[in-house]
This record gives structure tokens, sequence and C-alpha cells, in this order.
């Protein structure tokens, strides 16, 4: 396998949710946020805002709502989100209209989400070059109507992710995933070797929980985690309020 200190930062990664008191600059943050936003986007329309929540207060309530320490606790924690309304800045009310239409589709909201998911990635991998830890979180959107009101959102700006940063209070390890043959096929879909390859993992993942006491495999846990799984009707409903009716 073909190795260098990039690919190794990569290969290395491991979500942290503990976190030190030391501080993370604004020089930090902003070498992060340009490197993360450096990225390819949809049509450079740049739908992408990264909000930082500094209330100390206002993170705790967070938590409170979606049972996420690692939110009151982080050093830095931004809220992610799709960010549209840039692009309405500057046009007149024929050419907005004409904007607002197209919003309404759902492959201009995906392009958003997209653009938003390369963005993280990418502030993820230069957070941790620096030194610092991450955690990214779609659960942190169970507090939305709490974003709605406290972040003073416009429409056409929905967020998708929480996002914490600071200097590791952990080390919990690398989780396996799965072998690349669960991820990678050539020229058609072959469930076979999908089913192959889960097996494979699962043996992998039952190794790795039994080192930390709990019988279990990649299938078996995920049963459990679907089973706890609580679905939010107002999420569901929340793309619509924010003007993405996607037809």
């Amino acid at each position: 396998m073909l190795r260098n200190t990039i690919l190794d930062l990569m290969n290395d990664h491991q979500s942290i949710r503990a976190f030190t008191d030391q501080p993370v600059s604004q020089e930090q943050i902003d070498t992060i946020l340009r490197a993360a936003l450096a990225g390819p986007n949809i049509q450079n329309f740049q739908p992408v805002t990264f909000i930082e929540i500094t209330d100390q207060a206002f993170k705790a309530e967070i938590t409170q709502v979606v049972g996420m320490k690692y939110i009151e606790t982080a050093t830095r924690f931004f809220v992610v989100a799709v960010d549209y309304s840039k692009d309405l800045i500057g046009l007149d009310a024929e050419q907005q209209a004409l904007v607002i239409e197209k919003l309404k589709s759902y492959q201009i909201f995906e392009g958003g989400v997209i653009s938003a998911s390369i963005a993280l990635g990418r502030a993820q991998i230069a957070a941790e070059s620096l030194g610092l830890g991450t955690v990214t979180m779609a659960g942190a959107m169970g507090a939305y109507e709490l974003y709605e009101e406290r972040l003073k959102l416009p429409a056409y700006v929905k967020p998708i992710m929480g996002f914490s940063l600071g200097y590791p209070d952990q080390t919990p390890g690398v989780k396996p995933k799965l072998p690349l043959a669960g991820s990678l096929m050539k020229d058609y879909y072959r469930p076979a070797q999908m089913a192959q390859a889960v097996a494979d993992y699962n043996e992998t993942m039952r190794q790795y929980f039994a080192k930390r006491g709990i019988d279990s495999d990649w299938t078996q846990h995920n049963i459990k985690l679907f089973g706890k799984l609580t679905t939010n009707p107002g999420l569901s409903a929340y793309p619509q309020a924010k003007g993405f009716d996607l037809n």
C-alpha cells in the first residue's frame, strides 16, 4: 500500500469526543476553514457556511437536547449549514424569483449537502494536521429548533451537521472499516462480493468489540442501533420550511 504523511493522517483518523482545556486560536480556525472551503462545490455557488457557537450556556442547552456531551465540552463547536442565501444577494426581484424556483429542486439541495460534506471532511483533515482532534455529528441537528430560534437563520440556510474540535484528551483508537471490496465495485453491483465483504468485516469487528468487552459484530451492532434510532418528523419537514421544496 502506498504511503505518505497525508495518507497516514487520513488512515489514522480517530473521532475525538473528549478535549483538553488547551485553547484553539482563531488563526488555527481560519487556517482550517480556508482549507476546508478551498475544495470543490456545486457550480461554485459555494453554498456552505460554518456558524460557530461560542456561548457556553447555549452549547450546554444543545447538549441537553441531543445528549452529546462533546458539544458542550468542545473547545470550538460549529454548526455546518447548506447556505444558498448568499446566492440571492445582489439580484433583482425577477432574478431572485428564478433562483428561488430552482432551489426547490432536490438536485440543488443535494448539491449543497454534498458541498458541505466535502468541506467538513477537508476541515477534519486540516484540523488533524495541526494536532487537533475532531468529531462530526448528524445527531446535533436534533436541536434544529434551537438553531432556528437563536442563530437567526434566513430562508435557504439549513444546518446539516455539528462539528466539534479541540486538542484530544483521549486516544480511542482507529476503528476498522469495511475491506475495500465492501465499497468498491467494477462495472456493475455485485451482491455476492458485498456479502463476502460484510462477512469478513463482521469477523474483524467481532475481534475489535471483544477487546472492548462487547460480544457483537458489525451486523449485530447495526441492528441494535437501528432499533434504538428514533425518527423526527419535524426534521423530515425542515428542508421545506427553509425553502427547499425538493420537487
